[in-house]
């Protein structure tokens, strides 16, 4: 999927010429294969099959793009088909943010492995889409991973990203605090491997049946597990907001299995 905003692109005249494909403004911002000038993908797209992750760091020269505006307004879809199935990924503002801190990945590795995910930004319509941005960045690096070592390299894959998002933040005061959730599954040979961080949730649908697989890192979690609160309770309880993990704090105890 091509933007189009290069001078000559199909989407030129309905959204304008991006300033990355025509002037210097982004050189080395590039977190994909190529290093350089390339186009700023808020909405997921990719300019070609070889660049993937590609995104601009969120400055002021991004947060009053036009076309950034425009592309956090919109639904983002996407439907493909492989290795025999039906994979949507779609994400959609909502009604109270400005800004959609929302983030999907969604990749078909050399063997045919599937590796989806989700993250959930956390820290302002700013810096958590960009937290979000950080993680889809390094998921995009993923070649391939060992059949057997799923889920070392999923822990391990988490603790580079989460000291990068922190790091990140240290170096720019405007983005601290910021993070994102995670949940993350490679699925392959009809096994599924998964890491999670946060309250994003994986769910396994099988002969109609809807089951809850990850446990949500949330104070509601902790005040069931202690026996304060219902599970019914927890649905509504405030304390489901307050996450006591995330990426991007400079520690996290992800799950996985």
């Amino acid at each position: 999927m091509c933007c189009g905003r290069q001078p000559g692109g199909g989407n030129v005249g309905r959204c304008g010429v991006c300033p990355a494909a025509v002037g210097g403004w982004f050189d080395g911002f590039n977190q994909g294969e190529r290093g350089g000038r390339i186009c700023w993908l808020v909405a997921g797209t990719f300019c070609n099959d070889r660049v993937q992750g590609s995104f601009a760091e969120k400055r002021a020269s991004c947060r009053t793009c036009l076309f950034y505006q425009k592309v956090h307004a919109e639904e983002i879809v996407t439907t493909l088909t492989a290795a025999g199935r039906a994979v949507v990924g779609r994400s959609d503002r909502g009604l109270v943010r400005k800004g959609n801190e929302d983030r999907y990945f969604i990749r078909r590795l050399a063997d045919g492995a599937l590796l989806l995910a989700v993250a959930d930004g956390l820290g302002g319509e700013v810096a958590g889409d960009y937290a979000a941005e950080l993680l889809r960045g390094h998921l995009a690096g993923v070649r391939d991973v060992a059949a057997g070592e799923e889920q070392g390299f999923f822990l391990e894959l988490v603790e580079v990203i989460d000291a990068t998002i922190l790091q990140e933040a240290e170096r720019h005061p405007e983005l601290e605090g910021m993070g994102t959730t995670l949940v993350c599954v490679l699925v392959r040979d009809g096994r599924a491997s998964w890491v999670h961080v946060g309250d994003s949730r994986l769910y396994l649908f099988r002969r109609a049946v809807l089951r809850q697989v990850t446990r949500d890192h949330n104070f509601a979690r902790y005040l069931v597990d202690e026996g304060v609160l219902t599970a019914e309770q927890a649905r509504t309880d405030p304390s489901r907001h307050h996450l006591d993990q995330c990426v991007g704090q400079g520690f996290c105890e992800p799950d996985s299995g």
